[in-house]
């Protein structure tokens, strides 16, 4: 190799996505990328997707209202991402006009949710614990996002219609999925951490 690269873990920032593949990801303290910012070859990519997630080139996405947050799919729900949740949410309620859905990654972390209280630290909350499985992850069965509405996802694919027709996805880490849940908009979960 020819150089090293050295980073401190506190300087990275929770990240997000503000557009239609999993690579269109910012910082959640960032603004969104603007056609003078990003290479020729991706500026109608760029405008494409903005039009389809209904945002602003330039503007920040800490604050961005959201309808629906989705912890689950076999990338992000792994008991150690739901007993992270839990500890955050634990004795907070999720805001009025947000729908939380839990999805664990299978059959044994939901026994292993259930065996350790999980799922009722959980219920306080106001997060629905549904059962494993695909579900929003790709909008199976009933588990759609409504056309137009925000979803946080902990899933790994944001592309149009993913999670249903009209969906519009941010791809999130479970926590800042959670903070989300808690706030009703965009958070940077760092400022929510007692």
């Amino acid at each position: 190799f020819d150089t090293e690269y050295h980073f401190s873990a506190e300087d990275i920032q929770p990240m997000i996505t503000y557009g239609t593949n999993p690579g269109m990801g910012i910082g959640v303290n960032e603004t969104i990328p603007t056609t003078d910012t990003v290479h020729e070859s991706d500026k109608s990519g760029l405008a494409k997707s903005l039009a389809y997630m209904g945002l602003q080139e330039g503007a920040p996405i800490k604050g961005q209202k959201i309808d629906f947050v989705f912890i689950g799919s076999c990338t992000n729900s792994r008991i150690e991402d739901l007993r992270l949740v839990a500890s955050f949410v634990k004795g907070k309620k999720k805001a009025d006009d947000v729908e939380v859905w839990i999805v664990p990654g299978s059959k044994q972390v939901e026994n292993q949710a259930i065996k350790e209280g999980i799922d009722k630290v959980f219920e306080e909350a106001g997060f629905l614990l549904r059962q494993p499985g695909c579900s929003a992850c790709l909008g199976m069965n009933e588990d759609k996002i409504p056309a137009g509405k925000y979803c946080i996802s902990t899933s790994n694919r944001n592309f149009e219609g993913r999670q249903g027709a009209g969906a519009r996805t941010l791809l999130a880490s479970p926590l800042t999925a959670a903070a989300a849940a808690i706030t009703g908009v965009v958070s940077d979960v760092r400022e929510l951490m007692n």
